[in-house]
């Protein structure tokens, strides 16, 4: 696991931690930090999932990697000469 990934785990666990006290004392605000904490937790994960995939592409396969790259610089710069 990479950092992105970790810190996601642990703001999912940490997040679960204070909704389960939440739930315990009936404090529906803790609850829904809880909740917002290990949505956030769960997010970063999956950010940290997504950078992996793209950097293992990009070692995989530089020279596909230059073509993408390449093309959408020559999208954007179609798209914003335009303006």
């Amino acid at each position: 696991m990479k950092s992105e990934q970790v810190k996601g785990t642990v703001e999912k666990v940490a997040g679960k931690a204070q909704g389960f006290l939440g739930d315990l004392t009936g404090d529906e605000q803790l609850q829904a930090q809880g909740l917002a904490r290990q949505t956030a937790g769960q997010l970063q994960q999956t950010y940290g999932d997504a950078l992996d995939t793209v950097s293992d592409f990009a070692r995989n396969k530089p020279l596909a990697t230059v073509a993408v790259v390449a093309g959408i610089g020559l999208l954007m710069g179609l798209l914003l000469r335009r303006r």
